[in-house]
C-alpha cells in the first residue's frame, strides 16, 4: 500500500505535515464505524464493499501508524529514564508514548472481538438468512484471516477437516438398487423426494432406496429427463427426512468439494476435491474428486453444506476428469418435478400385502389413501394374543382437498398435507380395535393436527369384510405369524 492510498483510506490528505497520531486513531474509529459489516444484509453488494474497504482501512492504519513512529521516534524507553509525573501533558518527541500505546492496541483487540461477537450474533439470528453455523464460522475465520498478521492454516498449508460437514451431509445421501445395479441418490425435500440420474434405474423392474441407517423403501418415479439424464424418486416416509439444498449459484473454479455416493456399491463413501472447470454453457461443472461407476446420482458438495453439482460421468482416458450436472439445471428440473403425481414402474406391484426391508408393510390404495403399517413399531403380546401398531396413512390430493375444506380443521395456507399417522391396539381373540390416536402432518414435518379421541368415543367393535381396519389388522396377524 502506498501513502498515498493510506491517507486516501483514513480521509488523511497526502501533504498535511502535521502527522498527529491522535487524529490518524479518530479517522481510524470514524471510517471502521462506516464500513461496518454488520450494517448492512449478507451476500449483498454493499456487504461485500463493506468487508473490502473494512480490510484496506486496517491496513492504511497500520500504514500510518508505523509511519509515525519512523518519523517520530520508535526507541524503546528503559528503566533509567526519568519518569514522568500523572499530572504531566508534555511527551517528547523522541520516545514512545508506550502505555498509551498498549492502551490503544487492547481498545482495537477488544473493538474487533466484539465486531466479531456482534457479526456473528446478527447473522445467525438475521430472519434475512437461513445460512447454517458452519458457514458463518467459515466466513468469520476468512475475516479473521485477512486481518491477522499470522495465520497458523494459511502458514502451514493445513487442509480443511471434512469430518463435521460429511456428518451433518451424510444422512441425505442414499443407496438405489434396481434389477439392472446399483448407484446413489440424495434427498432433495424432508417428503422423501430423491434425485439421482434417468441412466441409474432406466430399465429399471423395480427401485429400492437403502438410507444411510440401513433402512430400504420402495421408491415410485415422480418424474425423468433423459435428454439431461436427470431423475426425481418418491419414497413413503411417516417421518420428515434430513435433505440437502440445492445452490443457487454455480461453486467457483478452485473451490473445495466433496463428493458422496456408492462407488462400486460402497455405500457412504467420500472423496475430496476441487472444482477444475465449467462446461457446455456451465451446465457441468468439472471436478477432481474421484469418482467411479455407482457414484453416479451422487452429490457434490461445497464446504457449506449445499449440492453444486450431481455427479453423472467421468473420462478413463485422464485422470480425476470428472463432470456434474451444474446446480441451476438440477434445481430447475426439481422444482417442476416435485409436483408430479409418483408412479410405480410397470413391474412393481401395488395391489398386494408386502414389506420391504425398512419396515413399511404395503397394505391399501384407494382413491382417499394409501395405506401402511410400520413393522418396526408393532408389539405383541402372544400369549394374551393382544397388539398394538401404528398405521401411515398417504393422503392423495382429493383428500388433501377435502380436509382443506373441512370447517372444523384450519389448513395452515402455503402447507400441505403429509402423512397421517393412527395408533391402533386390537385383540384377536373376539377380533376388536381400539383406535387411540392420531397426529396429522404436514410435508416440512410439523404437525396439523394431534390428538386423542375422547373418552366417549373408546369402542370396542367387531371388524368386518373389506374395510379398511380389516385389511389393516389381517396385515399384521400375517406379518406375527411368519
Amino acid at each position: 500500500m502506498t501513502p498515498d492510498e493510506a491517507c486516501l483510506y483514513l480521509g488523511i490528505s497526502p501533504e498535511d505535515e502535521d502527522l498527529d497520531i491522535n487524529r490518524i486513531q479518530r479517522n481510524y474509529e470514524a471510517r471502521i464505524a462506516i464500513y461496518d459489516p454488520i450494517r448492512f444484509a449478507p451476500g449483498t453488494p454493499e456487504y461485500d464493499e463493506a468487508r473490502r474497504m473494512r480490510f484496506n482501512i486496517e491496513q492504511a492504519y497500520e500504514y500510518l501508524v508505523e509511519a509515525y513512529y519512523d518519523l517520530y521516534g520508535h526507541e524503546e524507553t528503559d528503566d533509567s529514564q526519568e519518569i514522568l509525573p500523572e499530572d504531566s501533558h508534555t511527551v517528547s518527541k523522541n520516545s514512545k508514548p508506550r502505555n498509551n500505546i498498549i492502551l490503544k492496541l487492547a481498545l482495537i483487540m477488544t473493538t474487533i472481538t466484539a465486531m466479531t461477537l456482534a457479526y456473528f450474533l446478527y447473522t445467525s439470528h438475521s430472519p434475512e438468512t437461513s445460512r447454517d453455523y458452519s458457514r458463518l464460522l467459515s466466513e468469520i475465520e476468512q475475516l479473521r484471516m485477512k486481518t491477522d498478521t499470522f495465520s497458523p492454516a494459511v502458514q502451514n498449508n493445513i487442509a480443511p477437516d471434512y469430518a463435521d460437514l460429511v456428518e451433518k451431509v451424510m444422512p441425505s445421501i442414499v443407496m438405489i438398487k434396481t434389477n439392472t445395479g446399483t448407484g446413489s441418490g440424495f434427498f432433495v425435500s424432508s417428503a422423501g423426494d430423491i434425485l439421482t440420474n434417468w441412466h441409474v434405474i432406466r430399465n429399471a423392474d423395480y427401485i429400492t432406496v437403502t438410507a444411510q441407517n440401513g433402512k430400504s423403501m420402495s421408491a415410485s418415479l415422480k418424474d425423468y429427463d433423459s435428454k439431461r439424464d436427470m431423475a426425481l424418486l418418491s419414497v413413503k416416509t411417516p417421518y420428515p427426512v434430513k435433505f440437502l439444498t440445492i445452490s443457487k449459484n454455480l461453486p467457483r473454479q478452485g473451490e473445495a468439494v466433496i463428493a458422496i455416493g456408492n462407488p462400486k456399491g460402497l455405500s457412504g463413501t467420500v472423496s475430496n476435491g476441487i472444482v477444475s472447470a465449467f462446461r457446455e454453457n456451465n451446465t457441468w461443472v468439472q471436478f477432481t474428486a474421484p469418482i467411479s461407476p455407482g457414484s453416479s446420482g451422487g452429490a457434490l458438495i461445497n464446504l457449506r453444506g449445499e449440492v453444486v453439482g450431481m455427479p453423472t460421468k467421468l473420462r478413463t482416458d485422464g485422470q480425476n476428469l470428472n463432470f456434474a450436472i451444474a446446480p441451476g439445471i438440477l434445481s430447475g428440473f426439481f422444482q417442476s418435478a416435485r409436483k408430479k403425481t409418483p408412479r410405480n414402474l410397470p413391474g412393481m406391484r401395488e395391489d398386494s400385502v408386502h414389506e420391504d426391508s425398512g419396515g413399511m408393510i404395503f397394505v391399501r390404495k384407494d382413491d382417499s389413501y394409501e395405506m401402511y403399517i410400520a413393522s418396526d413399531y408393532i408389539e405383541y403380546d402372544r400369549a394374551n394374543s393382544q397388539a398394538a401398531f401404528i398405521s401411515v396413512w398417504f393422503p392423495t390430493e382429493k383428500t388433501n382437498r377435502q380436509m382443506k375444506r373441512d370447517p372444523n380443521f384450519r389448513a395452515r395456507p402455503g402447507k400441505n398435507f403429509g402423512p397421517c399417522i393412527l395408533l391402533y391396539a386390537v385383540d384377536f381373540g373376539d377380533n376388536t380395535y381400539l383406535h387411540l390416536r392420531t397426529v396429522n402432518l404436514y410435508t416440512d414435518g410439523s404437525i396439523a393436527r394431534d390428538y386423542v379421541r375422547p373418552q366417549r368415543e373408546y369402542r370396542w367393535e367387531n371388524i368386518s369384510d373389506g374395510s379398511r381396519i380389516d385389511e389393516l389388522i389381517d396385515a399384521v396377524k400375517k406379518y406375527l405369524e411368519r
